[in-house]
């Protein structure tokens, strides 16, 4: 789940996103984050880099995901992350 869906939703479809990218994609890779994870996404636990990372942390040592949708979801998160701070 993806707390300020909605508002991300907006976002993504006011910025431009990289290459291939959709905000349909973008979006379900957040929820893949948020399911892998075990984790509600909030600016609480992806809020900053930081939390990215550790987020990216996390799932690497999960394993269940391969180099394209690690990089589909640190794309994902890194628009959350933008969207909370307001870039």
């Amino acid at each position: 789940m993806v707390k300020y869906q909605a508002e991300f939703e907006g976002y993504l479809k006011k910025t431009k996103l990289k290459g291939n990218e959709t905000v349909e994609d973008t979006i379900k890779a957040l929820n893949a984050v948020s399911k892998l994870l075990g984790i509600s996404i909030s600016s609480k636990n992806i809020g900053s880099n930081e939390d990215m990372a550790e987020a990216l942390k996390r799932l690497t040592e999960i394993g269940k995901s391969h180099d394209k949708a690690m990089r589909q979801y640190k794309a994902a998160m890194q628009y959350y992350v933008n969207m909370m701070n307001g870039l």
